[in-house]
């Protein structure tokens, strides 16, 4: 068998490639995001033409030939993106079990490249301070000022990925039980769910809108738009891209390098450390399993608060 990166394109599926990998490529994929779906579908068709380069087809697949097809991807890739493409692998091959055109899953065992100490997300979480010198890189005398700092102060308060704050909708904040809340409607795995939405950054995002004239605008209009030169507002939404380098233009003014991701992980982080529950933590980011939760969780080690401290044993 090849391992020539160069024998399997990113192109779409070729008559040769085996036609169910599409059929159970497009099952798997109506489940995700749409910001989720490229990656995934680019992994599959990735998959497709490994499997018609080595003459291969679903049914014929092995144990063995899985294992081959991680080595590949180790060999070509870096470990998050290999990591990544054998996830999709067994999704693939799980949903083929389902649909009858697999007897078994040969992905079976076949572990992925992490190893138990690497379960932790590697994005920076900032101190408190730090989070606060971010913010005070924001000059606010802009409109476009005002749209970033609402962003930044957005996402370190809540812990939204990117893409659900690049999404929102101006009839997505509305109000409930008396607090405001952001509806998420296309949260990962296509899920929708509720955040709450803090005075602080109510306050935040009001002044963006009144600034740029759009508290009215229609409920289907983007919450947070583009702007063009000379500070003035366009209809179109940003992407996530554009949230992305906002974050990492503002904390380069700070020394740091950061993603909107290492803020997700400063959220996390700071409200463990300020007493919130797990669970709480765990359904304000939307994770499904408390482990992901503590994955983001930094400065684990905090000697002044330790667990020792809350066991005692002296008969004094």
């Amino acid at each position: 068998m090849t391992n020539d990166f160069n024998a399997y394109p990113l192109t779409e599926l070729s008559p040769s490639a085996d036609p169910w990998v599409k059929t159970v490529e497009q099952l798997v994929t109506r489940q995700l995001s749409a910001h989720t779906r490229k990656a995934y579908r680019q992994d599959a068709t990735q998959f497709a033409s490994w499997l018609a380069a080595n003459d291969l087809t679903l049914p014929t697949l092995s144990n063995n030939d899985i294992w081959l097809y991680r080595r590949y991807l180790s060999d070509n890739f870096a470990k998050p993106s290999a990591e990544r493409k054998l996830i999709v692998v067994r999704r693939l091959l799980e949903e083929a079990v389902k649909q009858a055109v697999i007897p078994y899953n040969p992905a079976q065992g076949v572990r992925g490249y992490r190893s138990k100490d690497e379960q932790e997300t590697p994005h920076t979480a900032l101190e408190t301070e730090q989070a606060r010198d971010l913010l005070r890189t924001v000059s606010t005398f802009s409109r476009q000022g005002k749209r970033d700092f609402a962003i930044l102060l957005l996402l370190l308060r809540t812990g939204l990925r990117r893409s659900e704050c690049a999404d929102l909708r101006l009839g997505d904040l509305q109000e409930e039980q008396g607090h405001q809340v952001a509806i998420i409607r296309h949260a990962k795995g296509d899920k929708r769910r509720k955040v709450k939405v803090p005075v602080d950054v109510m306050r935040a995002i009001n002044e963006y809108l009144e600034a740029c004239g759009r508290s009215d605008f229609g409920k289907e209009a983007p919450l947070f738009v583009q702007f063009r030169r000379g500070d003035h507002p366009r209809p179109e939404g940003i992407s996530s891209q554009v949230i992305e380098r906002i974050v990492k233009t503002h904390s380069a003014r700070v020394g740091l390098v950061l993603t909107p991701h290492g803020l997700r992980a400063t959220f996390v982080t700071l409200a463990l450390e300020a007493g919130a529950k797990l669970e709480q933590v765990q359904y304000a980011v939307g994770h499904a399993d408390p482990r992901t939760t503590e994955r983001y969780q930094k400065r684990k080690l905090n000697l002044d608060n330790n667990a020792v401290d809350f066991v005692h044993l002296n008969k004094d």
